[in-house]
């Protein structure tokens, strides 16, 4: 056990030493020193260092050529599952040293997933700290064993319904009619095809028929990464809440840029963003090119007018993004510079808000917004601020 002990402590040694000179390799005049030592402990070579075999100074003096194969195929192996990733020399160095930090930090019993996808790696490529690498790999890590967890759960359910099967196959039928599920009932089983079909129903009805809203996709050069992927989740909450909702909006998200964080992230939260049946208008045009300026209502909680009453001829707008870190009113200066008309929920005059933050994620937003729209009660409508 100290053996092995050692042979971690002496790859987080030279790990550190290779972490330095890949920040300042500019100043190395032999780069390939720097690539055999970098590589003398990539990811394979922790697991053998661990190896009694590899502790034998006798065998590692025998197998040099062996080990230096093994090194290559190794390199060779690790990146070509990020090869889309790789660019140029800097970005393989910058991927070998992250598998390099995934590895030291397993070793060392750190919460850090099993395996690091493409799209996780994009990710860790853009952060500069180690503790921020660190912390978002205990995050992969939760997120891969929530999922375990379900796909345990979800075997569970399926050995109980093959022995419940089985039993049921087992069992003499009754004499007289059985009533209950799975039996003979009275209650139709609504199927989730079902349930989507009418919730889609409502949609084309509102496309027909209903009240426009807007959500203004023009704000991710304002955001953080993070912020960005926030933002992609409270837009499928936003769609949900409207979906479910018994009068829902016509949505439409304008100024839509394919290739931004945001939207990158939307699409990975729903994966059938671009399907018909969704109901959504995505464009890359702007609102002004749509709807008429006169009936253009900006809702941030920036602006001096509040929202004293709904009006259901208005097109109301919601700049799509999370101003967890934005300390200027850019969603007011975008609206007042478009001459577009804006106001803010009027917490004031129904809640005890005091001093804190009066952004709400855009999910809630629309849940005040659908519910006056159909009680015409602010008293109901706040319901949905969280206290």
């Amino acid at each position: 056990m100290n053996t092995v002990y050692k042979s971690i402590t002496a790859v987080k040694v030279c790990y550190s030493y290779c972490t330095k000179l890949t920040y300042f390799s500019g100043s190395i005049r032999n780069k390939s020193n720097f690539n055999r030592l970098q590589w003398s402990f990539s990811s394979s070579n922790v697991r053998l260092l661990t190896n009694n075999s590899y502790l034998n100074s006798s065998k590692l003096n025998t197998g040099a050529k062996e080990t230096s194969d093994l090194q290559q195929n190794d390199k060779e192996f690790a990146i070509a599952k990020y090869s889309e990733l790789v660019t140029d020399l800097e970005k393989e160095k910058k991927i070998l040293m992250l598998l390099m930090e995934h590895e030291v930090a397993k070793l060392e019993g750190k919460k850090v997933p099993s395996k690091i996808s493409v799209m996780d790696m994009r990710e860790l490529l853009s952060m500069y700290s180690y503790s921020s690498r660190l912390k978002y790999m205990g995050f992969l890590f939760e997120r891969e064993q929530r999922k375990a967890a379900d796909r345990r759960k979800k075997e569970i359910k399926q050995k109980d319904r093959q022995a419940w099967l089985i039993e049921k196959e087992n069992i003499k039928p009754p004499e007289h009619i059985q009533y209950g599920i799975g039996h003979n009932t009275m209650i139709i089983r609504i199927r989730r095809k079902t349930v989507m079909r009418f919730y889609n129903q409502k949609l084309a009805n509102a496309v027909l028929y209903g009240q426009k809203f807007i959500v203004d996709m023009d704000y991710d050069c304002f955001m953080r990464k993070q912020d960005c992927n926030n933002c992609g989740e409270q837009l499928l909450e936003l769609y949900s809440v409207n979906r479910k909702n018994r009068n829902p909006y016509d949505l439409f998200f304008c100024n839509v840029d394919n290739q931004s964080q945001t939207m990158t992230s939307f699409r990975r939260y729903m994966p059938n963003l671009y399907a018909p049946e969704n109901f959504i208008t995505l464009t890359d045009l702007n609102y002004l090119d749509i709807f008429p300026k006169e009936k253009l209502v900006y809702i941030t909680p920036f602006a001096k007018e509040p929202m004293k009453t709904y009006d259901h001829n208005a097109v109301y707008i919601v700049g799509g993004l999370v101003d967890k870190c934005i300390k200027e009113p850019v969603v007011l200066a975008k609206a007042k510079r478009e001459g577009i008309r804006a106001v803010h929920l009027p917490f004031d005059e129904y809640l005890m808000w005091g001093r804190g933050n009066r952004s709400l994620p855009l999910n809630q937003i629309l849940e005040i917004l659908l519910e006056m729209k159909n009680t015409n009660d602010w008293h109901k409508a706040f319901r949905y601020v969280p206290q």
